[in-house]
């Protein structure tokens, strides 16, 4: 337990993030939801969009970056001294240009599981905000309880994301 309060405090405090990297992600899940709920589109994307082997290949992008996303995760139950907190940057800064990626790929929520799974993203993008305000007030079962809801949205979307890749293939 005493390891995991360590890397705690050194995720908060060694390896914050630029203050504007993170205002940069901000923007870039709000103007994602908000271009998508408003039905916003570019032309020239929506046709390259409809492109299958640019669908195959935003998508592609997509997975690798959620693989490399768990590579934190894989880290710290190894229990490997410095490496999750090296990782933990790399694991940020990917996530702030996740919805960046998101939006070349689907520049709306879509319909049914598609907008669960676009949504739980978002959440789990937005969740990382409120990581810092959590970790100083100090309460072990509210940083605990953020930890296990973003592993779990994490999960949950790795689910959907495979349900979403086998049905692109398996009816297109």
């Amino acid at each position: 337990m005493q390891m995991k309060r360590e890397f705690a405090q050194q995720a908060i405090w060694q390896n914050s993030p630029d203050d504007r990297w993170a205002l940069v992600g901000l923007v870039l899940i709000v103007a994602y939801a908000g271009l998508a709920i408003t039905g916003w589109h570019w032309s020239w994307l929506i046709s390259l969009q409809e492109i299958e082997l640019y669908k195959q290949l935003t998508g592609l992008t997509m997975v690798l970056l959620f693989i490399a996303q768990w590579r934190l995760m894989v880290a710290r139950i190894r229990a490997t001294t410095g490496r999750p907190v090296r990782l933990l940057q790399s694991h940020r800064n990917w996530g702030v240009l996740a919805p960046l990626l998101l939006f070349f790929h689907a520049s709306d929520f879509g319909h049914a599981y598609v907008q669960l799974m676009s949504l739980a993203f978002l959440v789990l993008l937005s969740l990382e905000y409120l990581h810092r305000p959590i970790y100083r007030l100090n309460q072990s079962w509210l940083t605990t309880s953020w930890l296990v809801t973003h592993v779990a949205l994490a999960a949950m979307l790795m689910l959907l994301v495979s349900y979403h890749t086998f049905n692109s293939f398996y009816y297109e």
